[in-house]
């Protein structure tokens, strides 16, 4: 069989979060995935509190394929995974816009590799207007930090995911936030720089999956019988070995940068 895209798309991101939380979204955002938020929510037994969305950059459908045992950390404390295909173009700032806006790029605006704040709801906007306490953990020069700035909520910014672990642990003691999403791109750099294949880049798969089931260690050991807790392992778009140089690329149309792999865990 030929290859395909996947069929969700990753507008539907904000809406299953949102759906978990009990909140509504303004009508401009993309629907949910219902079927999807209806078994989280299940799982669950009602609406989450706490959120905390992981987003490893550029971990593309195919690397879950062939390397599969890389993710035994994201399975051990996930129970369902849904995959999704990509915006156009495949690269994080309109990817992520997408993710938070329920909105196609030309509908948000970044339609390139640029980082200007967004002026449209967010997400974020919404859950800041419905009382909740949003928060971004982003590695340095993310675009987190630059397209979701200047909202009223914290953000944490450090140099790589070995220091993200750190300060995610320090966040969930806090327990302050509602929401908290935690972004790393050491795969993403491993794989532009050796190849997406390469030992470099799958070594960093690994470290960030070691670094999400972290996270879900934490929640199951202080966190039960305290919060309902959904976590999410939600890249947001795959890279490809680029011809000549061997190096990974992106913002292509090709499968392996457009089909992603959602990962979903529920502690109650």
């Amino acid at each position: 069989m030929a290859d395909h895209y996947n069929t969700y798309k990753l507008t539907s991101f904000a809406g299953i979060v949102a759906d978990c939380l009990g909140v509504s979204l303004p009508e401009e955002f993309a629907p949910s995935i219902e079927w999807v938020s209806d078994i989280l929510r299940s799982r669950l037994g009602g609406n989450a509190d706490r959120v905390i969305l992981y987003h490893a950059d550029a971990v593309g459908l195919y690397i879950w394929q062939k390397y599969t045992s890389l993710f035994a950390p994201v399975y051990q404390h996930t129970s369902m995974s849904v995959p999704f295909v990509s915006t156009v173009m495949s690269v994080t700032p309109v990817a992520h816009a997408s993710m938070y806006t329920g909105l196609e790029p030309e509908q948000h605006g970044i339609q390139t590799y640029t980082k200007p704040k967004l002026e449209c709801d967010t997400l974020y906007d919404v859950l800041i207007e419905k009382g909740l306490k949003p928060a971004i953990l982003a590695q340095e020069d993310s675009s987190f930090l630059h397209i979701f700035k200047d909202r009223d909520m914290p953000y944490f910014e450090e140099p790589n995911a070995a220091y993200i672990q750190k300060k995610a642990r320090e966040l969930l003691e806090e327990d302050k936030y509602d929401v908290i999403s935690i972004h790393t791109f050491d795969y993403d750099d491993a794989a532009h720089d050796y190849g997406p294949e390469s030992k470099e880049a799958l070594n960093a798969v690994d470290f960030e999956a070691q670094g999400f089931a972290d996270i879900a260690e934490y929640i199951e050991k202080n966190w039960s019988g305290k919060h309902r807790t959904l976590l999410i392992y939600a890249p947001d778009h795959g890279q490809h070995l680029t011809t000549g140089k061997r190096r990974g690329g992106h913002g292509s149309t090709q499968i392996e940068d457009m089909n992603i792999l959602h990962f979903y865990g529920t502690f109650i």
